[in-house]
Protein backbone atom coordinates (compact mmCIF):
# COMPACT_ATOMS: atom_id res chain seq x y z
CA UNK A 1 0.00 0.00 0.00
CA UNK A 2 1.16 3.15 -0.87
CA UNK A 3 -0.04 6.35 0.54
CA UNK A 4 0.15 9.78 -0.90
CA UNK A 5 0.13 12.96 0.66
CA UNK A 6 0.20 15.91 -1.09
CA UNK A 7 0.88 19.21 0.11
CA UNK A 8 1.81 22.75 -0.76
CA UNK A 9 5.21 23.15 -1.37
CA UNK A 10 8.95 21.64 -0.82
CA UNK A 11 9.57 22.70 2.51
CA UNK A 12 6.71 20.72 4.00
CA UNK A 13 7.62 17.68 2.13
CA UNK A 14 10.99 18.00 3.47
CA UNK A 15 10.18 18.76 6.88
CA UNK A 16 7.58 15.52 6.64
CA UNK A 17 9.91 13.65 5.09
CA UNK A 18 12.37 13.98 7.99
CA UNK A 19 10.02 13.35 11.00
CA UNK A 20 8.45 10.57 9.25
CA UNK A 21 11.99 8.90 8.46
CA UNK A 22 11.71 6.05 11.39
CA UNK A 23 8.18 5.32 10.43
CA UNK A 24 9.00 5.16 6.79
CA UNK A 25 11.38 2.46 8.02
CA UNK A 26 8.76 0.53 9.44
CA UNK A 27 6.07 1.17 6.82
CA UNK A 28 9.31 -0.26 4.33
CA UNK A 29 9.39 -3.73 6.50
CA UNK A 30 5.82 -4.00 5.87
CA UNK A 31 6.04 -3.12 2.32
CA UNK A 32 3.96 -0.14 2.61
CA UNK A 33 5.57 3.21 2.05
CA UNK A 34 4.43 7.36 1.88
CA UNK A 35 5.09 9.62 -0.56
CA UNK A 36 4.81 13.56 0.23
CA UNK A 37 4.29 15.38 -3.49
CA UNK A 38 4.35 19.04 -3.01
CA UNK A 39 1.54 21.18 -5.85
CA UNK A 40 3.22 24.24 -5.78
CA UNK A 41 1.58 26.84 -3.43
CA UNK A 42 -2.09 27.01 -2.01
CA UNK A 43 -3.31 28.03 -4.77
CA UNK A 44 -1.39 25.68 -6.95
CA UNK A 45 -2.69 22.98 -4.04
CA UNK A 46 -6.63 23.90 -4.79
CA UNK A 47 -6.18 24.03 -8.49
CA UNK A 48 -4.56 20.67 -8.59
CA UNK A 49 -5.78 18.07 -5.82
CA UNK A 50 -8.86 17.49 -7.54
CA UNK A 51 -7.25 15.53 -10.37
CA UNK A 52 -4.03 14.67 -8.73
CA UNK A 53 -5.52 12.92 -5.76
CA UNK A 54 -8.19 11.34 -8.08
CA UNK A 55 -5.80 9.63 -10.55
CA UNK A 56 -4.34 8.17 -7.24
CA UNK A 57 -7.49 6.64 -6.12
CA UNK A 58 -9.01 5.28 -9.38
CA UNK A 59 -5.52 3.77 -10.13
CA UNK A 60 -5.14 1.35 -7.39
CA UNK A 61 -7.57 0.15 -5.10
CA UNK A 62 -5.62 -0.04 -1.87
CA UNK A 63 -3.76 3.34 -1.86
CA UNK A 64 -4.87 5.66 0.22
CA UNK A 65 -4.41 9.79 -0.56
CA UNK A 66 -3.90 12.53 2.31
CA UNK A 67 -4.75 16.39 1.25
CA UNK A 68 -2.54 18.65 3.28
CA UNK A 69 -2.32 22.23 3.05
CA UNK A 70 -1.91 25.29 5.38
CA UNK A 71 -5.38 26.09 7.18
CA UNK A 72 -4.16 29.90 6.82
CA UNK A 73 -3.66 32.39 5.33
CA UNK A 74 -7.06 32.38 3.88
CA UNK A 75 -7.96 36.00 3.72
CA UNK A 76 -7.21 35.99 0.05
CA UNK A 77 -9.69 32.99 -1.22
CA UNK A 78 -12.92 34.40 0.68
CA UNK A 79 -14.15 35.12 -2.72
CA UNK A 80 -13.73 31.96 -4.50
CA UNK A 81 -14.98 28.91 -4.61
CA UNK A 82 -12.10 27.65 -2.26
CA UNK A 83 -13.24 30.15 0.48
CA UNK A 84 -12.29 28.51 4.07
CA UNK A 85 -12.93 30.04 7.46
CA UNK A 86 -11.97 26.88 9.62
CA UNK A 87 -11.09 23.50 9.70
CA UNK A 88 -14.63 21.84 8.62
CA UNK A 89 -14.56 24.05 5.54
CA UNK A 90 -10.97 23.71 4.08
CA UNK A 91 -11.63 19.70 4.56
CA UNK A 92 -15.29 20.51 2.73
CA UNK A 93 -13.20 22.56 -0.29
CA UNK A 94 -10.17 19.26 -0.69
CA UNK A 95 -13.55 16.98 -0.50
CA UNK A 96 -15.48 19.05 -3.33
CA UNK A 97 -12.55 19.15 -5.55
CA UNK A 98 -11.70 15.61 -5.96
CA UNK A 99 -15.36 14.44 -5.98
CA UNK A 100 -15.38 16.52 -9.00
CA UNK A 101 -12.54 15.56 -10.18
CA UNK A 102 -13.78 11.70 -9.82
CA UNK A 103 -16.73 12.22 -11.68
CA UNK A 104 -15.78 14.54 -14.56
CA UNK A 105 -12.56 13.35 -15.47
CA UNK A 106 -13.02 9.64 -14.65
CA UNK A 107 -16.61 9.28 -14.92
CA UNK A 108 -17.75 7.66 -11.73
CA UNK A 109 -20.97 7.34 -10.76
CA UNK A 110 -22.26 8.83 -7.20
CA UNK A 111 -22.57 5.58 -5.30
CA UNK A 112 -18.41 4.65 -6.60
CA UNK A 113 -17.51 8.02 -5.97
CA UNK A 114 -18.30 7.64 -2.31
CA UNK A 115 -16.60 4.82 -1.86
CA UNK A 116 -13.49 6.17 -3.87
CA UNK A 117 -13.48 8.78 -1.21
CA UNK A 118 -13.20 6.73 1.89
CA UNK A 119 -9.90 6.48 0.94
CA UNK A 120 -9.01 9.72 0.88
CA UNK A 121 -8.58 12.06 3.80
CA UNK A 122 -8.91 16.35 3.60
CA UNK A 123 -6.68 17.19 6.76
CA UNK A 124 -4.44 20.34 7.14
CA UNK A 125 -1.72 21.55 8.80
CA UNK A 126 -2.95 23.51 11.23
CA UNK A 127 -1.86 26.46 11.64
CA UNK A 128 0.81 26.14 9.19
CA UNK A 129 4.33 23.63 8.84
CA UNK A 130 6.25 25.43 11.63
CA UNK A 131 3.54 24.40 14.26
CA UNK A 132 5.43 21.05 14.41
CA UNK A 133 8.42 23.15 15.21
CA UNK A 134 7.07 24.84 18.05
CA UNK A 135 5.54 21.43 19.38
CA UNK A 136 9.24 19.69 19.25
CA UNK A 137 10.24 22.37 22.16
CA UNK A 138 13.02 20.98 23.55
CA UNK A 139 14.56 20.25 20.14
CA UNK A 140 13.85 23.12 18.73
CA UNK A 141 15.60 25.10 21.78
CA UNK A 142 18.85 22.49 21.39
CA UNK A 143 18.75 23.67 17.76
CA UNK A 144 18.87 27.33 18.61
CA UNK A 145 21.53 26.72 21.56
CA UNK A 146 20.02 28.92 23.96
CA UNK A 147 18.76 28.05 27.00
CA UNK A 148 15.82 30.26 27.93
CA UNK A 149 12.28 28.20 28.46
CA UNK A 150 11.03 28.60 25.16
CA UNK A 151 6.77 28.07 25.08
CA UNK A 152 5.81 31.48 25.10
CA UNK A 153 2.58 31.02 22.32
CA UNK A 154 -0.75 29.67 22.64
CA UNK A 155 -0.91 25.31 23.30
CA UNK A 156 -2.28 23.54 21.52
CA UNK A 157 0.40 25.00 19.57
CA UNK A 158 -2.16 24.57 16.65
CA UNK A 159 -4.40 27.01 18.10
CA UNK A 160 -2.10 30.15 16.72
CA UNK A 161 -3.43 32.93 15.24
CA UNK A 162 -3.23 34.72 11.88
CA UNK A 163 -1.89 38.01 13.86
CA UNK A 164 1.20 35.76 15.40
CA UNK A 165 1.30 32.53 13.23
CA UNK A 166 4.15 29.44 14.06
CA UNK A 167 5.76 31.08 11.05
CA UNK A 168 6.59 34.80 12.44
CA UNK A 169 7.63 32.93 15.64
CA UNK A 170 10.04 30.74 14.09
CA UNK A 171 11.28 33.63 12.00
CA UNK A 172 11.65 35.74 15.34
CA UNK A 173 13.52 33.04 17.30
CA UNK A 174 16.09 31.99 14.50
CA UNK A 175 16.88 36.31 13.69
CA UNK A 176 17.03 36.76 17.99
CA UNK A 177 18.39 33.37 19.16
CA UNK A 178 20.81 32.86 15.59
CA UNK A 179 21.17 35.66 13.84
CA UNK A 180 19.68 34.78 10.75
CA UNK A 181 16.79 34.66 8.60
CA UNK A 182 14.88 31.50 8.66
CA UNK A 183 15.02 28.81 5.59
CA UNK A 184 11.82 27.23 5.88
CA UNK A 185 13.47 24.29 3.70
CA UNK A 186 16.54 24.38 5.77
CA UNK A 187 15.35 24.95 9.17
CA UNK A 188 12.55 23.12 9.44
CA UNK A 189 13.71 19.58 8.59
CA UNK A 190 16.97 20.58 10.72
CA UNK A 191 14.77 20.91 13.78
CA UNK A 192 12.76 17.92 12.84
CA UNK A 193 15.72 15.85 12.67
CA UNK A 194 16.27 16.23 15.84
CA UNK A 195 12.89 14.36 17.27
CA UNK A 196 13.38 10.85 18.27
CA UNK A 197 10.01 10.15 19.59
CA UNK A 198 7.05 11.12 17.37
CA UNK A 199 4.86 11.19 20.46
CA UNK A 200 6.88 13.59 22.91
CA UNK A 201 5.86 16.23 19.72
CA UNK A 202 2.00 14.91 20.16
CA UNK A 203 1.91 15.71 23.34
CA UNK A 204 3.94 18.09 26.04
CA UNK A 205 4.97 17.52 29.41
CA UNK A 206 1.74 18.12 30.76
CA UNK A 207 0.06 15.81 28.57
CA UNK A 208 -1.27 18.21 26.81
CA UNK A 209 -2.32 17.46 23.07
CA UNK A 210 -0.30 19.99 21.06
CA UNK A 211 -0.90 19.09 18.00
CA UNK A 212 -4.59 16.96 17.74
CA UNK A 213 -5.63 17.52 13.82
CA UNK A 214 -2.10 16.21 13.07
CA UNK A 215 -2.17 13.53 15.53
CA UNK A 216 -5.74 12.65 13.89
CA UNK A 217 -4.02 12.50 10.59
CA UNK A 218 -1.09 9.93 11.53
CA UNK A 219 -3.97 7.99 13.50
CA UNK A 220 -5.89 7.63 10.09
CA UNK A 221 -3.02 6.62 8.26
CA UNK A 222 -1.71 4.24 10.79
CA UNK A 223 -4.64 2.58 11.11
CA UNK A 224 -4.77 2.08 7.15
CA UNK A 225 -1.44 0.34 7.28
CA UNK A 226 -1.40 -1.30 10.43
CA UNK A 227 1.67 0.43 11.14
CA UNK A 228 1.70 2.54 14.27
CA UNK A 229 3.34 6.32 13.76
CA UNK A 230 4.42 6.98 17.10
Amino acid sequence: MKVYVFVEGPADKLALETLWRGWCDRLRQARHGIAVIPLGDKSRFFRKIGPHAAEKLVANQTDVVVGLPDLYPNAEYQNTEYKHDDLDELQAVQKRQVSHALREVYGIGPSDTLHLLDRFLPAALKHDLEMLLLAAKDDLRDYLCTPDQLGSWRHPVEDQNQQRPPKRIIEDLLRTKRGCRYRDTMHAPAVLRKVQDMGRLLCNEHRQLECPVFKSMLDWMAARTGVPAY
